[in-house]
């Protein structure tokens, strides 16, 4: 993004995969934060995310390497590295020992989906990605693979971006034909993690519509982040609860991956793992509204100080003071970073909407 003021990736979990896309002895080239990585699945099932090149002579393994047992082998000479990164054995020099290695990335599965850890300052994670109750739970909600999982694909978007449309609750009616603007009901945060409530009158203006069949609904979007790589919101409409789950991963300083994975509540009666009817429909929909956003994302510029109106300052002031830890050496010790006292960690409620939309 132009202007972008970080030279820093920011600290945090990110989605690489689904974990049905990477079957045992499986190998891929990737790159995320501007390095050559491999990814691969051993054939005992653990996934594993290295440096990509051989400290031998230099070889990617992700274009040619294949996983033998739990290691992988080096396309060039047949050098094996564990899941690891450790150097097992030099086929040709068994007898050989050498003090070289392959740089791994931490990596989880968690309800389907893979992730990776990142950290500028390289340190081991410290918290956790808890995963989305209702991706766990196939009894009342369609599973999330395949029909509820989208590849975005690399866009010219950086991570901030998805997350920072939580306190944006103004551009709903122009974005995506929102009746009226979103009302801030909760902000919460703590730590690395941000919970808020926004109201919504789904439905606004019209007497019934497929998503509200019964007219206009009072209805509520719960939006969750863990990080900046992993956002969550969860729309409740009537007896329907929608989850989706935006993750967003640098590529490089101007592109991510994006995916974006959805449950729906299940249809009455509905007995298939292929989503039906109204909730087909959400999928559909909730996948056309997001690149309605990516398309401004993708041609933004980063204003430092926003001229900000109709109270737009108090959320958005929270969340870029609550989005500095990640960039940080320092993260969150009670309320303060390396650069100071620049957030004020707890939540609390708005019990009414009184910002002038005039």
């Amino acid at each position: 993004m132009k202007d972008w003021p970080y030279d820093v990736f920011p600290t945090g979990w990110y989605q690489i995969g689904y974990s049905e896309e990477l079957a045992p002895g499986d190998v891929r080239p990737v790159k995320y934060f501007d390095e050559d990585l491999v990814l691969f699945r051993t054939e005992g099932g653990e996934v594993s995310l290295l440096d990509a090149h051989c400290p031998h002579l230099g070889a990617h393994l992700g274009h040619g390497g294949t996983v033998r047992g739990e290691c992988i082998a080096c396309p060039f000479h047949d050098w094996r590295f564990t899941a690891d990164g450790e150097l097992h054995e030099i086929p040709y020099a068994p007898a050989a020992t050498r003090r070289v290695g392959l740089g791994r990335r931490r990596t989880r599965e968690v309800q389907g989906i893979i992730l990776t850890w990142y950290d500028a300052f390289g340190r081991e994670p410290f918290w956790e990605w808890p995963g989305i109750p209702e991706f766990g739970d196939q009894v009342n909600n369609y599973p999330i693979y395949p029909y509820g999982a989208d590849h975005v694909g690399i866009r010219r978007i950086v991570v901030q971006s998805p997350v920072e449309n939580t306190p944006d609750y103004f551009h709903f009616p122009v974005v995506h034909g929102a009746g009226q603007p979103g009302r801030p009901l909760l902000w919460k945060e703590e730590k690395h993690y941000l919970h808020t409530r926004i109201g919504y009158w789904f439905g606004y203006g019209r007497p019934a519509t497929w998503l509200t069949p019964n007219g206009p609904v009072d209805g509520e979007t719960e939006t969750e982040a863990w990080g900046l790589g992993l956002s969550n919101a969860r729309f409740h409409i009537d007896d329907m609860v929608n989850n989706q789950l935006t993750a967003t991963t640098p590529v490089d300083r101007e592109h991510s991956q994006i995916f974006c994975t959805i449950s729906v509540t299940r249809e009455p009666g509905s007995d298939s793992d292929e989503p039906t009817g109204r909730a087909k429909k959400m999928i559909e929909f909730q996948n056309v509204q997001i690149r309605r956003d990516f398309a401004i994302w993708e041609n933004q510029r980063y204003v430092e100080h926003p001229p900000f109106a109709g109270g737009e300052d108090l959320y958005y002031g929270r969340f870029r003071r609550w989005s500095k830890q990640f960039y940080s050496d320092a993260p969150y010790v009670d309320g303060k970073t390396i650069e100071g006292d620049i957030r004020k960690p707890g939540s609390f409620v708005v019990p009414e909407y009184e910002h002038n939309l005039t």
